[in-house]
């Protein structure tokens, strides 16, 4: 079933859908530093990986992470919508933290699908972490845990330590993607990446109407239409 979900009608004009999720070694900006940032685009079959070794910086200063959020920012100033778990609270805030502290350009607003909203407001489960809800869901990557010594470890420069971080943020952003095509349905506000007359939320001409929208406040009647390929639902005149 998943395989056909990826497989659904593209939108009259390509919208750039952007999963990403960033591994740090802190909570906030001012005591952590940015490790990776893993991202890929809807539909692409590779994750794509920005590690902080990478950079020829790193045998200077193993906190230098500002050419990452750097190369991190050409990719985020193109997306169209970005889809994240928590980045509203957590990956966003650090990565315009770290954009101000390196004095780089300021990133736009990106339209977001925050999952760990939809989630909160939509399922009953015991902990809402990525982790718990793609067990819960059968989700078919699964998210691998990383131990504390594993983070103090990376957080020096072990390069072992590091490897261990970046396969852990690549199977994030795959959890991420298969979430996301999940509950796509439940998401009430997803940003719109088709024109009018299309799915909002994928894209797909194929609506089917079912039943009307009722409303004590519309002036006009209101029907109910289903997405045939996303499953999503949406009002229209």
């Amino acid at each position: 079933m998943k395989a056909s979900m990826k497989q659904q009608s593209k939108p009259s004009h390509e919208s750039k859908i952007l999963l990403w999720d960033i591994e740090a070694t802190g909570l906030v900006a001012d005591f952590a530093t940015i490790l990776c940032i893993g991202w890929k685009l809807l539909g692409e079959k590779e994750v794509h990986l920005l590690t902080i070794d990478s950079y020829k910086e790193f045998e200077k200063d193993k906190t230098n992470d500002k050419p990452l959020i750097k190369d991190f920012l050409k990719v985020y100033n193109s997306a169209d919508v970005q889809v994240t778990y928590n980045g509203t609270r957590y990956d966003v805030p650090m990565i315009l933290s770290k954009t101000l502290e390196h004095g780089l350009e300021v990133p736009p607003n990106v339209p977001a699908c925050d999952l760990y909203f939809t989630v909160k407001h939509n399922l009953k489960l015991s902990r809402k972490s990525l982790q718990n809800v793609g067990y819960y869901l059968k989700l078919s990557d699964e998210k691998t845990p990383v131990e504390g010594k594993i983070w103090r470890k990376a957080a020096t420069g072990d390069k072992k330590s590091l490897q261990y971080i970046y396969t852990h943020c690549k199977q994030d952003v795959l959890v991420l993607e298969d979430l996301y095509l999940k509950i796509r349905p439940l998401i009430r506000r997803h940003p719109r990446v088709g024109e009018v007359r299309e799915c909002s939320a994928c894209g797909s001409s194929r609506l089917h109407r079912r039943g009307r929208a009722l409303s004590t406040t519309a002036k006009t009647d209101r029907y109910r239409y289903q997405c045939q390929d996303c499953s999503s639902w949406s009002t229209r005149p």
